[in-house]
């Protein structure tokens, strides 16, 4: 059960269960914080399982996670990606209320919040006033892989499942922010991949990972956006803001109300845990981040049907899938972390990450 001290009425965090489908992110940086870590994912990486008591691992979506709750003794529960509205007590929640969390997921519910607050975004557009080309969005749901362009009527998807957006090029960034609930502080701008081809995607939206910092004349007015818009949202601890930036400025995209994939760039380029920055900011403590270095987190996808068949763990690997593992063309494989004191350095690093991995990589 979750537990507040009497005296201070702020959390006292032993035990979290994080849950996600991929739980490695939170759940590796709970454990480098020195809390006891459970997981419940749909993956069983062999990074995760070194850093958990015990995993839980999902195949479908499971439609509660309360009867997991029931199997184990935990403070709290952390909410990842595609379970942030799970049916669980906010007091169990390490982090935002589900309700709210359930509305910021809405990207039509959002859009309109962001209007109120006078905040740029991209235009939203209905069956009646569309201007094509734009891009067809899922309203519920992130990744970017379920995104695409329509450019005709006969393109349009099922409405009640899409939502159309004005089409806006530029950089694809974002903002990793900390709130008590009433204060936010911005951390770093970090850079979306996205779609990148040498990391085994199609060209398009496909997240593949991030860079910390990215460097951009616009980095004053997105930490303005983000001072304002998590707290009016009513969010807490850990929060990110997708943002498309061009030469007209920054628009905001959508809000993650979680755990962002960003965390391990973060991390890298801060040289701070992030896990225990969350917690410190739910107990309503804030406190600048200083950008010591460049950190890349790369997602490297199988081209093709793929059997791991070399153990891939190394100090630059992360989400590592066990031998014997086949990764389906499509699906994420592996992460690769680098530092570096340039983008081109850590970039590098990467690159030649991947390299050594192919030789652990057999085509089925």
């Amino acid at each position: 059960m979750a537990r507040v001290s009497s005296k201070t009425g702020k959390l006292n965090v032993g035990s979290v269960l994080v849950v996600g489908y991929n739980s490695r992110v939170a759940a590796c940086s709970a454990r480098r914080a020195g809390y006891k870590v459970y997981s419940l994912g749909h993956y069983d990486d062999l990074d995760l399982l070194r850093c958990v008591e015990s995993s839980i691992r999902f195949e479908d979506h499971p439609s509660s996670i309360r009867p997991f709750l029931k199997k184990l003794d935990v403070d709290y529960v952390v909410l990842g990606a595609g379970f942030e509205d799970a049916d669980v007590p906010a007091s169990m929640v390490l982090g935002n209320d589900p309700k709210i969390a359930h509305n910021v997921c809405n990207k039509l519910w959002l859009a309109r919040k962001i209007e109120e607050l006078g905040i740029p975004q991209p235009a939203i557009y209905t069956r009646e006033n569309v201007r094509y080309p734009c891009i067809a969005k899922p309203i519920v749901g992130g990744g970017g892989h379920k995104n695409f362009k329509v450019y005709d009527e006969s393109m349009l998807p099922p409405e009640d499942e899409y939502f159309l957006q004005e089409l806006v090029t530029g950089t694809p960034l974002s903002v990793c922010a900390l709130s008590t609930g009433s204060e936010a502080m911005p951390v770093s701008v970090n850079e979306i991949l996205v779609g990148k081809k040498w990391l085994g995607v199609e060209p398009g939206y496909t997240y593949c990972g991030n860079v910390t910092p990215y460097i951009t004349r616009f980095k004053d007015e997105m930490f303005d956006i983000a001072r304002k818009l998590i707290p009016a949202l009513g969010l807490v601890g850990t929060n990110g803001i997708d943002f498309i930036v061009n030469k007209d400025g920054p628009k905001v995209l959508e809000v993650n109300p979680r755990f962002q994939g960003s965390l391990d760039a973060v991390e890298m380029a801060t040289g701070e845990n992030h896990f225990q920055a969350h917690v410190d900011a739910i107990n309503g403590k804030l406190r600048p981040f200083k950008i010591k270095q460049y950190g890349y987190r790369a997602i490297l996808f199988a081209g093709r049907t793929t059997r791991v068949v070399q153990d891939l763990s190394s100090p630059e690997t992360a989400d590592i899938p066990p031998v014997g593992t086949v990764i389906e063309k499509g699906n994420a494989l592996i992460s690769i972390n680098a530092t570096g004191q340039t983008r081109g350095e850590a970039s590098a690093v990467v690159r030649g990450t991947i390299r050594r991995i192919r030789k652990g990589l057999q085509s089925v």
